[in-house]
């Protein structure tokens, strides 16, 4: 094992993916700073099995290629997504029957399936060639903060020794072992309660397969393969993944709200076969004769906290931050929006300008701007998920909320700068009022609306303004450009939920299909 020296510039405590695409932007961003990443598990990382988080959205993906410099592996070693797709309607009844919002082609703006076990094993092995240097089978056992300008000193045992390393900037990316929280108890329960559990079955599971589908009202709908999605099944209360992995096996996954499908039905690989033969009988009969590589679970998913960055020099990035849904991919996104500020903090130090005011701007960006109109999204939602008259509007209402602002911050580097975090914030705060409004309404018109009663194909990406702002990521805009635009987008939001509502007040019997502002057409058929 390699013996670290005494001191490191930055020391990561976690070696997952994000500690370790930390450590590759820190390299890439400051070449000469000296980089020490204490990871627990050892190098022997399985295929298609590990961890859970394989899709990215265009964030994440943009983040992982563009700012990380891997487009080309991923390329090679990764899936190429085709968008988000769910289906709705009668779980027992014929699968191609069933309601569907998807995409037809490949985006413009790319997206992959990434199977998490050879991912992070290629950023280990490439670790060494950026002058990295990674102890595995690492464990951190107490981070000693320090005050002032003194270094911290990170404890942990290796080897059946205990070791003791100084650090000018400590970086916890534990993920939910969240090293630093407990320690200074910044943990932040989280209104939302989901939990979940997921399993690799070796071999390709597609959905198209399981549907058996001959109609030709649903076969020719997409003009790639559906299996290259992220296949959702949708229920009340519950959603179900499917996901291809590059490995050549499939990622099933159950996430349920807690007070509709409790944990304990599905907490076992046992009961968790027969939750998914009860709610999803056809994607149960299609993989009965399976192997099993894995199963894991998940309970009390999400969780939030009260600070996570600090201009005493630390970090909390990734898992070890907050965390929401998998619903959606967001995952990555965070790794990237907390991963790139502290990047940009530890240059600031470096210049002597990591200020309190600074650390505070960007805990607001985080925790209070971008968390939460995510969590408004997810929190008390799931009762409608099988709905899908208000899910076709709510992917679309979630997807525009999604590029027009947060994506926006990511794609023009402004996460870098504090003054931009700063005007992001009267942004952000108007929003949310729109996106909790929004929210609501979507609940009401659940409970108004018929679900349809014959197969319907909505193509998300086709309608006027989604496919405005999902091209608009490619657009290169100055600071002051951006903010425009998205003052504009907001003023756009708030016309969709003006109308929405109305419609919603005055009890206006809408068609099946996706509603929607006049300017707001959906392909549904």
């Amino acid at each position: 094992m390699m013996k670290p020296v005494e001191r490191y510039d930055v020391v990561v405590c976690g070696g997952g993916l994000a500690g370790l695409t930390l450590s590759r932007q820190l390299k890439r961003t400051m070449p000469d700073l000296t980089v020490l990443v204490l990871e627990r598990t050892a190098g022997d990382i399985p295929d298609g099995a590990y961890k859970v988080g394989e899709a990215t959205v265009e964030g994440g993906a943009h983040y992982f290629t563009e700012q990380l410099g891997l487009t080309g592996y991923f390329n090679k070693q990764h899936l190429h997504k085709l968008g988000l797709r769910l289906f709705f309607g009668d779980q027992h009844g014929p699968f191609e029957a069933r309601p569907e919002i998807g995409a037809r082609r490949f985006p413009r703006v790319p997206s992959y399936q990434v199977d998490r076990g050879i991912f992070e094993r290629d950023l280990r092995h490439g670790a060494k060639d950026l002058g990295i240097d990674l102890v595995e089978q690492a464990k951190v056992t107490d981070v000693e903060l320090a005050d002032g300008d003194d270094d911290h000193v990170v404890h942990y045992e290796a080897g059946g020794l205990e070791h003791t390393v100084r650090a000018r900037f400590v970086a916890d990316a534990s993920g939910r072992h969240k090293l630093i929280q407990r320690k200074l108890g910044l943990g932040a329960p989280s209104p939302h309660k989901i939990n979940a559990a997921w399993w690799r079955l070796k071999g390709e599971y597609d959905v198209e397969v399981m549907a058996q589908a001959k109609s030709p009202t649903w076969q020719p709908k997409t003009q790639e393969r559906r299996w290259f999605s992220t296949n959702h099944l949708m229920g009340t209360g519950y959603w179900v993944w499917m996901i291809p992995l590059s490995s050549g096996n499939t990622s099933i996954g159950i996430v349920t709200d807690e007070s509709i499908h409790p944990f304990r039905t599905y907490s076992t690989e046992t009961k968790a076969k027969q939750w998914i033969a009860e709610h999803e009988p056809t994607l149960a009969k299609f993989t009965e004769n399976a192997e099993l590589l894995d199963f894991l679970v998940l309970r009390n998913a999400s969780y939030a906290s009260t600070q996570v960055f600090s201009h005493n020099r630390w970090a909390c990035v990734g898992e070890a931050a907050v965390f929401l849904d998998a619903f959606y991919s967001p995952g990555s996104d965070y790794i990237a929006y907390t991963n790139t500020i502290t990047t940009r903090m530890i240059e600031l130090d470096r210049k002597g300008q990591l200020t309190e005011d600074v650390a505070q701007t960007y805990n607001r960006l985080l925790l209070d701007d971008l968390w939460p109109n995510y969590l408004a999204m997810y929190n008390g939602n799931y009762p409608i998920f099988g709905h899908a008259p208000a899910m076709f509007t709510k992917v679309m209402w979630d997807t525009s909320f999604y590029w027009a602002l947060p994506s926006q911050m990511l794609f023009r580097g402004l996460l870098k700068s504090p003054d931009a975090a700063a005007e992001f914030h009267p942004i952000a705060s108007r929003f949310h009022g729109i996106q909790t409004r929004m929210q609501s309404n979507l609940r009401a018109f659940a409970a108004q609306a018929p679900q349809p009663d014959k197969y319907l194909f909505v193509e998300y990406s086709k309608v006027p303004i989604c496919a405005q702002l999902h091209l608009d990521l490619l657009t290169d805009k100055t600071a002051e450009q951006t903010f425009r635009d998205m003052r504009r987008n907001v003023d756009r939001l708030e016309s969709w939920a003006d109308s929405f509502e109305r419609e919603i007040a005055a009890r206006i019997e809408l068609p099946v299909r996706a509603p929607a502002e006049p300017a707001l057409q959906a392909s549904a058929q």
